[in-house]
């Protein structure tokens, strides 16, 4: 079984859109079965199902998982808004989007083919993966308003998650949910004796080991936001799986962490790609499994 993996297509910049037609093309000249989407379609519906559906003429199979950007309430400022909750977006009204398109929700399931099974969790942050000398300069409320200088994280304007009274949720109590969600996921395979090997797939980042460092603000700032590392707890937790899949960065690089094939192949934004050719841009930004 061949497996392809993208993420962070942002599908609201049109070269985007241009580069994916390419990047569905190729994988279906490779003759891949099944092609695994992290996250950063986009937040308008219509586009991450025309994604999908795109991606569903190249191979039988899509599995998508949202990003933070797939989550985001097209609004001035979420929070305000009661009637808006991330969670129901992310439990409801983007299963639905992506099984409209013919793909599985990976949140709501996993995927098992044959002996491979497919898990994944959108994931959150929880500033965990921020550096320590300045996590322990800052105080909580401060990484909760997610702001340096006059830059501000778009997450604290277009997501709402919200607690079953309606309040809203901070961020580390977010990732503890979606690690939970993983966790139980993965203990479920784990106990499936027909599944022999797992993929786990996040769109936030789940090892410390593999976030871009700088050493610098505002850059080890941001990476506040990158994930958690109880996200990789969770996953080095299940025996079963060999290979994690992460999004979110934009950074392009593969690691080994313990026993784990640990890989990012975002698209990303189109000024990330100035001087690459297209064939670059192919060779890049598709991850391989041979399961």
């Amino acid at each position: 079984m061949l497996i392809a993996s993208l993420s962070d297509i942002h599908t609201d910049f049109e070269e985007n859109r241009d580069v994916v037609v390419k990047l569905a093309a190729h994988i279906h000249r490779e003759k891949a079965d099944v092609v695994i989407v992290a996250g950063d379609v986009s937040h308008k519906n219509d586009r991450i199902n025309r994604a999908l559906r795109a991606l569903k003429e190249a191979v039988k199979i899509v599995a998508y998982i949202p990003g933070n950007h797939d989550l985001w309430f097209d609004v001035p400022y979420a929070a305000e808004r009661p009637d808006l909750d991330t969670w129901r977006r992310y439990h409801v009204e983007l299963k639905e989007v992506c099984e409209a398109a013919g793909a599985h929700y990976l949140p709501a399931s996993p995927l098992v083919l044959g002996e491979l099974a497919i898990v994944g969790s959108c994931g959150w942050y929880d500033y965990s993966l921020a550096p320590e000398w300045l996590r322990a300069s800052l105080t909580p409320e401060t990484l909760q308003a997610k702001q340096y200088g006059g830059v501000m994280w778009s997450d604290a304007r277009f997501i709402a998650f919200r607690d079953a009274a309606g309040n809203i949720m901070r961020d580390p109590e977010v990732a503890r949910r979606m690690e939970a969600e993983l966790r139980e996921h993965l203990a479920r395979m784990d106990a499936d004796e027909s599944v022999k090997r797992v993929v786990a797939v996040t769109h936030h980042q789940p090892f410390y080991e593999v976030v871009e460092r700088t050493g610098t603000l505002p850059w080890e700032f941001f990476n506040a936001f990158m994930g958690s590392t109880g996200l990789g707890e969770a996953i080095q937790s299940a025996a079963k799986v060999t290979t994690a899949i992460y999004g979110h960065t934009h950074v392009v690089r593969e690691h080994q962490v313990g026993n784990l094939r640990v890989y990012g192949t975002p698209l990303g934004y189109p000024r990330e790609r100035k001087g690459l050719s297209l064939e670059e841009i192919v060779a890049s930004r598709i991850g391989w499994i041979r399961a």
